[in-house]
């Protein structure tokens, strides 16, 4: 008799606490706060439910953000009322949630023992979550930068539909190597290279991941003949990939984000702007369409305009990051190591895949120079362009930090490449206007540079 009273005792006392464990409702009042300015606190009203007798002094309810660098909760422990006489109970709390910085981060309740200011075990941990969202409080400053950005890239693509040239495209769908080996590396390697790279990187920032996938899937930046012409690539090669591979971003940009972006913004339960996408991308055709009209209409004007605007498209490209890395000045705070990182990774395995794409093709020294440079390159202003268009606040700022980070490592393996060259190459060599023969591409018809004409070009 004395045994089976021990038994029962014993069963009773493991019901007990199981009960302890698992009979919590832990929940909000509501699920998101959409838009929490910098600096700014909200209160939050959170629900308890148990079915269980709470006897246990140690036992306190704990508020807890996934990234206290965001939001945090200034008292984040709350003592539980003991419930001896009655269950089910049921409380609510009101506490004060503080907005430290701009990202994303999420707010859990959960059950915890506490013995000697540390918590030994925790009891329960709520299914449900809060969304929270920090943002800026909107300025002047960034109203004129989307204006600029969105007027500066208007230009660089009305003169690019000046300089234009349609014999030129119709050359490389004769001679394909240079321009596929080049659409190899740009659109198809560097694409899944770079959405693995933000998985790796940025493990837990959806924001950062963002800006690096859509900066790997912008190519074609506009300093590629600039670097070509000083490391002695071929210049005309590369106007021909820049104008190749812009022209196919209208295409491929979107098919990389609906095809892998769509996973980051998932992981982030961001929904995928589409709209705001395929708004980016007619914005940038529009302006290139005016260009060709003119170039086709108005040849004259077109001409002009050539000669003016091309040698600035750089300068507003370089305009265009500086305006982004002093508007968003404030981001140099989360500029980390893996920032660093990510802005070399990307150029620098560009000009990797370029290489090893231009090997195999058998193509000419000067054109596995103008491939390298070519498929390192990204078109940062583009990035910057699509990221603060596309993408709803507070990502449109946190995802800049990337392209900017792109922009200032990509120009230094080349910069040692010219510094390399100028010192241990050869003094007595002859510097020319273009390559002897685009060999893998025209062998019959020169392509002569509208910024080089027939002078010599001394670097």
């Amino acid at each position: 008799m004395l045994n089976a009273v021990i038994l029962f005792n014993l069963c009773v006392a493991t019901c007990y606490a199981t009960t302890m464990v698992e009979d919590w409702t832990l929940s909000f009042n509501n699920s998101n706060i959409s838009q929490l300015e910098m600096g700014s606190s909200t209160d939050i009203l959170a629900y308890v439910y148990t079915n269980t007798f709470i006897a246990d002094e140690n036992l306190k309810l704990q508020m807890i953000t996934t990234d206290e660098d965001v939001a945090y909760v200034r008292q984040n422990f709350f003592d539980l009322p003991k419930n001896r006489q009655q269950i089910p109970s049921n409380w609510s709390f009101h506490f004060n949630l503080t907005a430290e910085f701009l990202g994303y981060t999420k707010l859990y309740l959960r059950v915890v023992e506490i013995k000697n200011n540390t918590i030994i075990s925790i009891k329960s941990s709520s299914d449900d979550h809060l969304n929270i969202v920090v943002i800026r409080k909107p300025q002047l400053i960034d109203k004129i930068f989307v204006i600029c950005v969105a007027s500066l890239m208007s230009i660089i693509f009305i003169n690019l539909g000046c300089a234009l040239d349609v014999e030129q495209l119709k050359q490389c769908v004769r001679k394909p190597i240079a321009p596929a080996a080049s659409f190899f590396a740009q659109f198809l390697i560097l694409p899944i290279l770079s959405y693995f790279y933000a998985l790796l990187i940025f493990q837990n920032s959806v924001s950062m991941q963002l800006g690096l996938f859509f900066t790997g899937i912008s190519p074609g930046g506009g300093a590629s003949s600039v670097w070509s012409l000083l490391l002695g690539g071929n210049i005309n090669l590369s106007i021909v990939l820049t104008t190749v591979g812009t022209l196919a971003s209208f295409v491929m940009i979107p098919f990389w984000i609906v095809f892998l972006g769509k996973r980051i913004f998932s992981m982030g339960e961001i929904p995928v702007p589409y709209s705001r996408i395929a708004t980016s991308i007619i914005a940038l055709i529009i302006p290139l369409f005016i260009g060709y009209c003119i170039q086709r209409f108005l040849p004259r004007v077109s001409r002009i305009m050539t000669r003016v605007l091309k040698p600035l498209s750089s300068c507003l490209i370089i305009f265009i990051i500086i305006f982004a890395t002093v508007t968003n000045f404030y981001l140099f705070k989360i500029f980390s190591w893996k920032i660093i990182l990510a802005g070399a990774i990307i150029p620098w395995t560009g000009y990797i895949v370029g290489l090893l794409t231009a090997v195999p093709a058998r193509l000419s020294k000067p054109d596995i120079i103008s491939m390298m440079i070519e498929s390192g390159i990204q078109n940062t202003g583009i990035a910057i362009f699509m990221l603060k268009f596309s993408l709803g606040q507070p990502a449109a700022d946190l995802t800049t930090v990337i392209p900017v980070a792109v922009a200032l490592m990509t120009p230094i393996p080349l910069l040692i490449a010219f510094i390399i060259k100028k010192c241990f190459g050869n003094k007595t060599e002859i510097p020319m206007n273009q390559d002897p023969a685009t060999e893998s591409m025209i062998k019959d018809n020169e392509i002569i540079s509208p910024d080089s004409g027939n002078e010599n070009i001394k670097v």
